[in-house]
């Protein structure tokens, strides 16, 4: 590691630190002179033991040694557990049971721990503190105690579902809190010993003392671990819902997250993934240079804390999951490979950061990334382009702060109140952005939003798909709507020869859904007429359309290495299939003897065509470029089959000449829309609000306007310029779709 570690509250929380575990340095019985050294009776669990004793909560006897074999009483665990959490109050609480007198050892910490449901009785009215304490029963005391929860996947032989404490050694072994012995067996009612216990409690507050993690583990078991990742919410000081990011449970209760999704924040919440919302008390400790911070909930959460690792056991070419929640999107998965280990520059020194190809976009940050043993090797920090080029920053910074914070009972740390923290400023562009004149046009309203929105090819028509799962038919010149209701979820559309093709969805896309079980339909639309046609059945989960009026090509959304296919459009029977990588955006050529794709979740974003001729595919091949280009995930082919236009603003040669298709043809600036008027020359590319003319046999810019709203499509019909726009109301208020005409002569 090339930088120094160099968190910001360093030393005004390092010296709260300091005091607090100074504070745990008061005796609840025998001499503390053993803390400093190795007790004579120990071999067996020394450093766990050391570790405690060294802060105070577990202490020799008077005779200098541990006597690590002797059972450890009720009320020895009571007293212990409370001064770890650092629990306190100045309230007198009732005692519940009587035999606990008022001066006995123990008292009020028995007292605050059966209020706050740490422990309860032997019988209704007796504790019997002084009485053994069993390995079940501590397995309850210690799973109260600190919320844990959680279960293994096969149970103990002794401990079986009907036993009382079944839940609680669950509980303890998924947190490994404890391991068992290896024939299988907890023993629940063996007495815990004086080890077992140190044992138990330095698993739980340092992840060192937990066995390492050597074995692979299958994706399935990684995603698993999304119970442990959690949506982390900013508000402003009106209770207004500000910035939403990912974060993640490590060792004493904190959390893990990126400064900048908390940064300007008043207060905030988390989310976990069963959808229970927790309050945080505030910021720990945070690190503004790597944009990181350290959150304490209120209270202790019931969520396991993750492993962190280490870039030691990162190489390139590994596999890994990043778990997030993108745009608000919990437990969202996504899986990738490591592509480059970096050393970069920030403003104040270094820092490693994992280069990966897992797609994560705006809501990952602060999430967990792992490696296939389950460990945290890095918190996904930000990305370039499109969620295609992504980093995490190497989770050994986070791992050092954790070890510190977690020697400190959870309920004393300080928090850094909101006030104090300073606020993340983004880069900032070296000039404003060029704004074009605004553009008058003629608009009107939509009943709500569309996606996939096409033009028809020559009659003033815009087709959508609504928010209520409908085909809409937009005439802008007369502005009638029609609609038809869609018996699945649908999701592209397609024009060919008067008809309207539709992808019809049968579950959610997912890398694990393999092309032998997967199923969708299309649905087949008269444009003339307005009118669902048919419906019909695939053996694919439906990606992306097109057709060129005798066949169907369907690009299949799941699977990872999986195929394109062709339909005949009459008989609905499968023609011909090809390989291709899931979630890929295709484009039929105006030829109609060329398909385009593009990928959509993998990293470099790469190129291909496929040559068809009757429904066959006749070869394939990809762009000569490799990760040479920044390419966003969707592009647009000219009506003049000449040019494939990125929506990153690259623009390529498209021709059936092998040697020149897809190569590079020029640029413009990046847009999420575009539309050619070739009678003029022209063509028009929209970004937020602003539209952009350029001269199509140059590439150079000569007109820009802007709009009042978010431009979703553009299209262009006898020299008008059509857009789809949301709208937003100043001051707040619904957001409005609008369809917009303007005459740019």
């Amino acid at each position: 590691m090339k930088r120094e570690k160099r968190w910001r509250r360093a030393g005004a929380v390092g010296l709260c630190v300091l005091l607090i575990v100074a504070s745990l340095w008061t005796p609840y019985g025998g001499s503390a002179r053993a803390a400093g050294g190795l007790f004579p009776d120990v071999s067996s669990g020394r450093a766990e033991i050391e570790y405690l004793a060294r802060l105070g909560i577990i202490q020799g006897y008077k005779d200098g040694k541990f006597h690590p074999e002797a059972t450890l009483t009720r009320v020895q665990a009571v007293l212990m557990i409370v001064r770890q959490l650092g629990l306190e109050t100045d309230e007198e609480l009732p005692m519940p049971f009587a035999d606990v007198k008022p001066g006995s050892t123990g008292y009020e910490e028995i007292a605050l721990a059966a209020a706050l449901g740490i422990v309860s009785g032997k019988t209704e009215r007796s504790f019997d503190p002084y009485g053994k304490l069993t390995r079940a029963q501590m397995a309850k005391m210690f799973a109260n105690a600190y919320h844990l929860s959680g279960k293994m996947k096969t149970d103990f032989w002794d401990v079986k579902p009907d036993h009382w404490a079944y839940s609680y050694v669950h509980a303890l072994a998924a947190n490994e809190v404890t391991l068992g012995y290896p024939d299988g067996s907890f023993r629940p009612n063996a007495p815990l010993t004086r080890l077992q216990f140190a044992l138990f409690m330095a698993r739980y507050m340092n992840d060192e003392f937990k066995p390492p993690l050597t074995t692979s583990l299958s994706r399935k078991d990684i995603i698993a671990k999304k119970e442990s990742v959690v949506t982390v919410y900013a508000y402003d000081e009106n209770g207004e819902e500000q910035s939403q990011g990912s974060g993640f449970m490590v060792a004493n209760g904190l959390i893990v997250t990126n400064f900048h999704v908390i940064s300007g924040g008043a207060s905030f919440t988390v989310v976990t993934s069963n959808g229970e919302e927790y309050e945080i008390e505030g910021v720990v400790d945070y690190d503004l240079d790597l944009d990181v911070a350290l959150l304490k909930p209120v209270d202790l959460l019931p969520v396991k804390p993750l492993r962190l690792g280490s870039i030691d056991m990162v190489e390139v070419g590994d596999d890994v999951v990043a778990i997030g929640s993108p745009l608000g999107l919990s437990d969202s998965v996504s899986t990738g490979v490591v592509s480059a280990i970096r050393t970069l520059e920030l403003e104040q020194g270094e820092a490693d950061f994992i280069q990966f190809t897992a797609p994560v976009t705006h809501g990952s940050s602060g999430g967990p990334l792992f490696n296939m043993y389950g460990y945290v090797i890095g918190i996904v920090s930000f990305g370039l382009g499109e969620g295609e080029l992504n980093f995490a920053l190497a989770a050994d910074y986070v791992r050092e702060a954790v070890y510190v914070y977690a020697q400190v009972p959870f309920y004393q740390l300080p928090v850094i109140p909101a006030d104090e923290l300073p606020v993340y400023e983004e880069e900032q562009g070296e000039e404003e952005k060029e704004q074009g004149e605004p553009a008058a046009t003629e608009k009107f309203a939509l009943e709500g939003p569309l996606v996939d929105i096409i033009a028809h090819p020559s009659q003033p028509i815009l087709y959508g798909i609504d928010y209520l799962n409908r085909v809409v038919e937009i005439n802008y010149e007369t502005r009638s709507v029609r609609n038809i209701s869609l018996p699945l979820p649908a999701e592209r559309l397609y024009f060919a020869q008067d008809e309207l093709y539709v992808t019809l969805l049968k579950g959610e896309h997912s890398s694990y859904w393999q092309e032998e079980n997967q199923k969708g339909a299309i649905a087949v639309i008269d444009a003339n007429a307005f009118q669902l046609k048919e419906t019909f059945d695939i053996d694919l989960d439906p990606f992306d359309i097109v057709a060129d009026g005798r066949y169907i090509y369907v690009s299949s959304g799941s699977g990872q290495h999986t195929v394109i296919k062709s339909y005949d459009r009459f008989t609905k029977q499968e023609v011909d299939s090809e390989l291709i990588y899931e979630a890929n955006r295709i484009e039929m050529h105006p030829s109609q003897a060329m398909i385009y794709a593009i990928s959509t979740n993998v990293s470099p974003i790469d190129m291909s065509v496929y040559r068809i001729a009757d429904g066959h595919f006749v070869e394939t091949y990809s762009s000569p470029y490799h990760g040479d280009y920044d390419l966003k995930p969707d592009f647009v082919l000219s009506p003049d089959g000449k040019y494939m236009f990125n929506d990153a603003g690259f623009v390529f040669y498209t021709t059936a000449q092998k040697s020149v298709n897809m190569t590079y043809a020029g640029a413009i600036e990046p847009f999420s829309s575009a539309a050619f008027d070739l009678a003029k020359g022209l063509v028009y590319a929209a970004q937020g609000n602003q539209i952009m003319a350029y001269d199509s046999a140059t590439l150079k810019k000569v007109k820009q306007w802007s709009v009042e709203g978010e431009i979703a499509h553009i299209a262009v019909h006898r020299g008008t310029i059509v857009f789809v726009t949301t709208v937003t109301p100043d001051g707040g208020g619904m957001k409005t779709t609008m369809v917009e005409l303007f005459d740019p002569s």
